[in-house]
């Protein structure tokens, strides 16, 4: 009997607000998915973006080779298959749930069943909720099936004031801060989604795309944060109006309007928060804290722990309890469920592996991890590199000599002590090993564009989500 699959990606979810001693949120159903299944405490996703991640989990590979940008925009190679269309050729149907920005990225392709959407800042007790339980209620879900959840929860609630929120989030026993709230807020919904699953017959996966800076938010950090996205926040200037009025018929001149406008609007952006950034450094904060804070402000994205280290939960249908230490990637989830439903192993090479046998005791290979800002080599904030259980390499996707970052996280877990310069050996290893990984590339992808009406469509949910002012 081929069980059913529940897939729940928690957008921006820590690993460390999942399980562990820095986690304040009450979650009992989060624990009781841990306890009748296995935790993998040192789980890397393969990017600190969204789409690059989950493009990377659907085809167990990474993000130089499952995603294409399309001008400014990343999508799933459509030239790429993915473990979601091979379920689905092993007899499964597959149904997803989830924001609609996410129909621009090529799930729309990959689900072949009908997608159900929500606008991107609704939430689990404001809509999404009862909609998820309508479909779980409705027995229109035909088994096997494998059901994808992207829960957009924890994005933006930070900082921002939410319209009737729950009893949760606004109550300090359910959080030290407005993250672990949400995550206590976030629970009770999923106990009522649990309830509705019988565990017996169904796998469940429960994981995230990246982590959050804001994970780490004290109170005040959260007030100063605010202030700075207020801050940072530009009205449409006169030559975006201009743009935007230039007929579709000319669109490599409206293309270079807009392109100039994002140039100016941007270079207004540092220039309003870079007075921000410099007070940070005077405030009587860790160097751990002063970064995060950095980061959040200045939007800069980076493959730093609270980016990159998620949680992977996998319960349910036959699998043992225990935690496993072992380090592994987010590109070893669909391989594993592959593995567990006894699906036929395709032809094509992919980066990940399963991890059943740690999950029965045995043992596999530790393999260094991947992981990438932005597949943009242009990029000024792209940044590539290399995890180990010992060891974080990251440096300039544009240059192996740039913006070099090494640490020992056996004795610096919160990476606040860069040591490249006084380990030049290790350095030259890991950049061997960066290397060697990205030369094993299987298939280069080419560089798209996308058309004016699609790309005002995705301007407009980037703009909800605060990833563009």
């Amino acid at each position: 009997m081929k069980p059913n699959i529940l897939f729940i990606v928690i957008d921006s979810f820590s690993a460390k607000k999942c399980f562990g001693k820095n986690k304040t949120s009450i979650t009992p159903n989060i624990d009781n998915l841990i306890k009748q299944g296995t935790y993998f405490s040192q789980t890397i996703s393969a990017s600190s973006s969204t789409v690059l991640s989950f493009g990377s989990i659907f085809t167990g590979l990474y993000p130089f080779e499952s995603v294409i940008r399309e001008n400014n925009y990343f999508k799933i190679d459509p030239k790429k298959i993915t473990y979601i269309e091979n379920l689905i050729d092993f007899g499964y149907n597959a149904y997803a749930t989830l924001p609609k920005i996410f129909t621009f990225v090529g799930l729309e392709k990959i689900f072949q069943r009908e997608i159900e959407t929500y606008d991107s800042f609704e939430n689990l007790y404001n809509g999404v909720g009862e909609q998820i339980l309508d479909s779980l209620n409705s027995k229109n879900l035909q088994e096997p099936w494998l059901y994808y959840l992207h829960l957009m929860d924890l994005h933006g609630t930070e900082t921002s004031f939410l319209s009737d929120p729950p009893e949760e989030f606004s109550d300090k026993k359910f959080g030290i801060n407005r993250y672990d709230r949400m995550v206590s807020a976030m629970d009770v919904w999923l106990g009522k989604i649990l309830e509705k699953i019988d565990l017996e017959k169904t796998l469940i996966i429960l994981t995230a795309d990246h982590g959050a800076d804001s994970a780490s938010w004290t109170p005040e950090m959260e007030k100063f944060a605010q202030y700075n996205i207020e801050n940072r926040k530009v009205e449409s200037g006169t030559l975006h109006k201009i743009s935007m009025k230039v007929p579709k018929s000319l669109i490599p001149f409206r293309k270079k309007l807009s392109d100039k406008y994002r140039e100016k609007r941007d270079q207004t952006i540092q220039k309003k928060i870079q007075p921000e950034i410099e007070k940070i450094v005077e405030l009587d904060l860790t160097p751990y804290e002063k970064r995060v804070m950095q980061n959040a402000i200045g939007s800069i994205p980076k493959v730093y722990e609270e980016m990159c280290h998620v949680p992977l939960i996998i319960s349910g249908f036959k699998i043992p309890n225990k935690i496993i230490e072992q380090l592994v990637s987010s590109i070893d989830i669909f391989p594993t469920i592959a593995e567990i439903v006894n699906m036929p192993k395709n032809n094509g090479k992919i980066h990940g592996q399963s991890l059943l046998p740690l999950i029965n005791d045995k043992t596999i290979e530790e393999r260094p991890v991947y992981i990438e800002s932005d597949i943009d080599s242009s990029s000024k904030t792209n940044v590539i590199g290399i995890r180990t259980s010992k060891y974080k390499y990251f440096r300039s996707g544009d240059s192996s000599t740039v913006n070099q970052h090494l640490y020992d996280l056996q004795t610096d877990a919160l990476e606040e002590n860069n040591i490249a310069n006084e380990n030049p050996k290790t350095v030259e290893d890991m950049e061997s090993i960066l290397q060697k990984l990205k030369n094993n590339s299987y298939m280069q992808s080419d560089q798209k564009q996308i058309d004016e009406d699609k790309r005002k469509k995705i301007q407009e949910e980037l703009k909800k989500l605060g990833y563009i002012s």
